[in-house]
């Protein structure tokens, strides 16, 4: 590392002014036509909302992330897809992990859930890079990039903050930032991680990473 010591360089990513559902909107406008669309498959016309879930969800923990309904049970016959607003979107990682729950959701609206979770949806899932398992995915690095590309860096973070049943706010503490290189680690506030878009390189070492531990 030459020049004495570096200088962390943040780069800050503004949550949305889009509505909740204005920005799902968009968001799933990218995803049918950049994403879905290229590999071959076809996203029909869904509407878009944050609410909970009416299954896997009983007492105060609702840990349903998404749900896809058939187009039969629509009066206008289309598909509708809810996220559950226990997903934060005020940091970029909530951000992308709330646009891979749609990217799952959508899957089951391209074949009109019936392939539940089966070979169907798995060959979409991965086509388009999710991870298994098929019931509980999640973004692949490179499909994180893309979502970071393709949407976030224009549309923002997801203008949304959790909502617990608890009753209880989430309590604030330092996050652990470390290197992937060298033992060098330190602690710090959630608003600055959200402000690291781009994983800086180490302070101590010349060939690590800084990521959150």
């Amino acid at each position: 590392m030459s020049g004495g010591l570096q200088t962390l360089k943040f780069i800050t990513m503004k949550t949305s002014k889009l509505s909740r559902e204005n920005y799902l909107i968009q968001a799933t406008d990218i995803m049918r036509k950049s994403l879905f669309k290229p590999k071959g498959y076809k996203v029909p016309k869904v509407e878009l909302s944050i609410s909970w879930a009416t299954s896997g969800n009983r007492g105060k923990n609702r840990k349903t992330a998404g749900q896809c309904f058939s187009k039969a049970s629509h009066e206008k016959n289309i598909n509708q897809i809810i996220i559950s607003p226990s997903y934060s979107g005020t940091t970029i990682k909530g951000t992308l992990r709330i646009l891979d729950i749609l990217a799952h959701e959508l899957i089951h609206a391209v074949d009109d859930l019936k392939s539940g979770h089966g070979k169907a949806f798995k060959d979409c899932a991965l086509a388009i890079g999710l991870k298994a398992p098929m019931r509980a995915t999640t973004a692949s690095d490179e499909l994180n990039e893309w979502l970071r590309k393709n949407i976030v860096d224009k549309l923002g973070k997801f203008p949304h903050g959790a909502v617990s049943l608890s009753g209880k706010k989430q309590s604030v503490r330092n996050i652990k930032v470390s290197c992937d290189c060298c033992d060098f680690s330190f602690r710090t506030s959630r608003k600055n991680i959200d402000l690291m878009y781009y994983e800086p390189d180490c302070l101590a070492c010349d060939g690590g990473t800084l990521r959150e531990a």
